[in-house]
């Protein structure tokens, strides 16, 4: 019998290490400014319940347009609620101006940005400033305390809020695991990390990579809501993925949870 429990607490203590030793993840959600409508709300109303399937908490990043959506719907704003109470994060996303014009992606209408800085055919596309973009992302429950607001663009840097203690930042497969790092934009001491999109999954990169990487850095993936409407088992393969290492969740958490954790750590 004594060996018995000897084994049991051997493997026990086997699993917890192995736990232990996962890198921490994010999974980070990103709602288009282009994509806010009803059949985009099905598609994350979805992909939430698959994160919940799998015990996958969410960071869900909305533009103003999604949050006007929403807000204009007491059935929508019940959801959120309830997503809220089971774990996930609601955090805001912005397509800066400067940052779109690189890219080749849309503004959502929202900048700092002086107004005749802005090339003369896009001024009538502006919608407000950030102080407006925050106005009305913090009608939706919950506080918002993280966000995507793009790449590390001087110019766009002028539109970071300082209400966001936490930033994420990247596409590339290069930017799926680092250590948090302390940084300022618009003279906000921030801490941000990166991610990479869930395309990276194609052929188990991502699943590999995950594999290999130290357990002092955070694993940061970003997925869209059209991508899942795309290609959904690319998402429900990297949460069963996830869960099967780790069934208690004691490796996964939002963006703001993890890194609240992260600076308290000794």
């Amino acid at each position: 019998m004594k060996v018995q429990l000897w084994i049991v607490a051997v493997v026990l203590c086997s699993v917890s290490l192995m736990v232990s030793a996962l890198p921490v993840s994010v999974f980070v959600v990103h709602c288009e400014p282009t994509n806010a409508n009803p059949a985009m709300w099905l598609e994350l109303v979805d992909l939430v319940l698959q994160a919940d399937r799998y015990s996958i908490p969410l960071s869900i990043y909305f533009t103003p347009q999604w949050a006007e959506m929403i807000s204009a719907d007491e059935d929508k704003v019940a959801m959120l609620e309830t997503w809220l109470a089971s774990g996930h994060e609601i955090g805001c996303h912005h397509h800066g101006y400067w940052g779109t014009k690189d890219r080749g992606s849309t503004w959502d209408g929202y900048t700092n940005t002086p107004l005749e800085e802005l090339d003369v055919e896009d001024r009538g596309r502006f919608l407000g400033t950030m102080e407006d973009f925050m106005e009305i992302l913090n009608v939706l429950p919950g506080k918002r305390r993280s966000g995507c607001l793009g790449g590390a663009n001087s110019s766009d840097d002028i539109d970071y809020p300082c209400q966001l203690e936490y930033s994420t930042n990247g596409h590339n497969l290069d930017d799926v695991a680092a250590a948090p790092e302390a940084i300022e934009r618009n003279g906000c001491q921030i801490i941000e990390i990166g991610h990479g999109l869930i395309a990276n999954q194609e052929r188990g990169v991502l699943r590999n990579l995950y594999s290999t990487t130290s357990e002092r850095v955070v694993f940061g993936v970003v997925g869209h809501v059209y991508n899942y409407a795309d290609f959904p088992a690319v998402f429900v393969e990297w949460f069963r993925f996830l869960h099967e290492l780790d069934k208690e969740g004691a490796s996964r958490g939002t963006v703001s949870n993890i890194l609240d954790a992260w600076e308290t750590a000794p």
